[in-house]
């Protein structure tokens, strides 16, 4: 079983290789493990780190604060 952290790893590694917003089910795809199996376990992810929502239910990487 992938612990919290693993589990912010890699879906931060999926958004990190998107290209533009991607729906929590395309992440579940993309990170294709166990605990992924569809977008009901990736979405508590997506608020953990941050994620930045966009409309349609897309998300993108955490932005960065400056300074």
């Amino acid at each position: 079983m992938a612990t919290t952290e693993e589990r912010n790893q890699q879906v931060l590694a999926v958004l990190n290789a998107a290209s533009e917003p991607i729906g929590p089910t395309e992440i579940a795809y993309r990170v294709r493990r166990d605990w992924a199996y569809n977008s009901a376990p990736i979405v508590p992810v997506l608020r953990r780190i941050g994620a930045v929502r966009h409309p349609g239910g897309r998300y993108t990487k955490p932005e960065v604060a400056n300074g």
